[in-house]
C-alpha cells in the first residue's frame, strides 16, 4: 500500500516531446506580451496586470495542450465571460470577502460544467475579479477587457498552432466511406470496440477525463494496432506476397491484357514500364468496361473488345502500393477499409517485387494466429 501511495504521487509522464517544449513556451510568450501590450495600450496597466495571471494560465492550455478539451475556444470564450459575470455578481452582493471568494469559484465551476465551457483559468478569472476591488468598481464595463484579450489570445493560437503543425481547435476526422455503399460498418471497425461501448466505458470511469472523445477514441485504436503488430511483427509484405508475377506494359492492347488474365486465372494485372516500375494497374472489372456485346442476348464469351484500346488508356494510375517491410496490420487496412483488392509491393527503385492478394492475406493471418496460439 505505501509502495502504491509513493508511485501515486510521482511525476506523471506527460509524452510531450522534447521540441514542442520551445514551440510551446514560443507560443505562450507571443500570446502574453501580445495581450500585456495591447491591454496595456487600451485599458490602462492597472486592468492589464490584474489580469494577466488568468491570461497566463490560458496560454498555457492553448500553447502547451491545445488539443484538450479545456482548452478549446468555446471553452475560453464563454468561460471567462461567465466567470467574470458570476465575479462581479459575487462583488455585488457578498459583503464577505472569504465566502465571496468561495461563492465565486463554486458558480463559476458549476456553470462552467453545465454549458460544456470549462476552462480552469476562468475560475481564477473569477476569483480576482471578485476580490479586485479595482475590477469590479468598472462593473460589467470590465467584460470588454476580458473579451477583448480572450479573444486576442485565441487568434495567435490559431494561427500560431496551426503554421506550426498542432491543429487548432481539432477537427474530428470525417467517417471513412464505405465503399460498397452498404449500412454495414468498415470491417475492421467490425471487431473489437465501437462507439458505444466507448460511451459506456466514459459514462462508468466515474471521472473526468481531459482528452477528446475522437481522440481517445484513435488512442485506443492505435493501441490495438500497436499490439496486433507486436504480435504479428515477423509477418511483413515481404514475407507474404506473390513473386512470380504476369504483367502488363502500357501499350499493350486490352484484348492481350484479357487472355493474359483469363490464361493465368488473374483478376488484376500490374502494369510496368521498360525498367520495370509500376506506373499502374488494371483489373477485370476495368477490363469489362470496355467490351460491347455482339447481341443483347450474347453470352459473355461472345464479348466483342473495343479497337485501339491499350492499357494505358484505361489503367488505375497512381497506384496505391507498399514495401517490403509494410507491416500485416498496414496490410490489414488497406484490404480492408480501403476496398483494396490487390495491392503491389515495390522496392526502393519503385520497381515492380510482387503483389499480395487479399487471399496472401487470410494465409497470413492464419499463420499468425497459429504461431500466438
Amino acid at each position: 500500500m505505501r509502495a502504491q501511495w509513493i508511485k501515486a504521487v510521482t511525476p506523471l509522464s506527460l509524452n510531450i516531446p522534447k521540441k514542442q517544449w520551445i514551440k510551446s513556451a514560443s507560443g505562450a510568450f507571443i500570446g502574453v506580451l501580445s495581450c500585456m501590450l495591447c491591454g496595456h495600450f487600451l485599458f490602462g496597466s492597472q486592468i492589464t496586470l490584474s489580469l494577466a495571471a488568468p491570461i497566463g494560465a490560458s496560454a498555457i492550455l492553448l500553447f502547451v495542450t491545445p488539443a484538450t478539451p479545456l482548452a478549446h475556444p468555446w471553452s475560453l470564450l464563454a468561460g471567462n465571460l461567465l466567470a467574470a459575470c458570476i465575479g462581479l455578481l459575487c462583488a455585488l452582493y457578498i459583503d464577505e470577502p472569504a465566502l465571496r471568494a468561495a461563492v465565486a469559484v463554486g458558480l463559476a465551476i458549476v456553470s462552467m460544467l453545465a454549458l460544456r465551457c470549462l476552462h480552469p483559468p476562468s475560475c481564477a478569472l473569477a476569483l480576482t475579479v471578485a476580490l479586485s476591488a479595482s475590477l469590479h468598481e468598472l462593473g460589467f464595463a470590465l467584460l470588454i477587457p476580458i473579451i477583448g484579450q480572450s479573444l486576442l489570445l485565441l487568434g495567435i493560437a490559431l494561427v500560431f498552432n496551426n503554421l506550426s503543425g498542432s491543429a487548432y481547435p481539432r477537427v474530428a476526422p470525417p467517417p471513412q466511406e464505405n465503399l460498397y455503399n452498404t449500412a454495414d460498418p468498415l470491417p475492421i471497425s467490425r471487431t473489437g470496440f465501437n462507439e458505444d461501448d466507448l460511451d459506456q466505458a466514459l459514462s462508468g470511469f466515474g471521472t473526468y477525463l481531459d482528452i477528446r472523445r475522437e481522440d481517445l477514441e484513435a488512442l485506443l485504436r492505435l493501441t490495438e494496432q500497436h499490439s496486433f503488430k507486436r504480435r504479428t511483427g515477423h509477418l511483413t509484405a515481404a514475407s507474404i506476397m506473390s513473386r512470380d508475377l504476369r504483367t502488363g506494359h502500357p501499350e499493350m492492347p486490352i484484348e492481350e491484357a484479357w487472355i493474359r488474365l483469363k490464361e493465368h486465372r488473374l483478376k488484376a494485372l500490374p502494369i510496368v514500364d521498360q525498367h520495370r516500375r509500376l506506373v499502374g494497374i488494371i483489373t477485370l472489372v476495368d477490363l469489362l468496361k470496355y467490351f460491347e456485346l455482339d447481341a443483347p442476348i450474347s453470352r459473355f464469351h461472345r464479348l466483342r473488345y473495343l479497337r485501339n484500346k491499350r492499357l494505358k488508356h484505361i489503367m488505375t494510375t497512381p497506384v496505391i502500393s507498399v514495401h517490403f517491410d509494410t507491416s500485416l496490420i498496414e496490410l490489414v487496412t488497406l484490404l480492408s477499409d480501403r476496398g483494396l483488392h490487390y495491392i503491389p509491393v515495390i522496392d526502393q527503385h519503385r520497381q515492380l517485387a510482387g503483389i499480395i492478394t487479399q487471399t496472401d492475406l487470410i494465409a497470413a493471418l492464419y499463420r499468425g494466429g497459429l504461431a500466438g496460439t
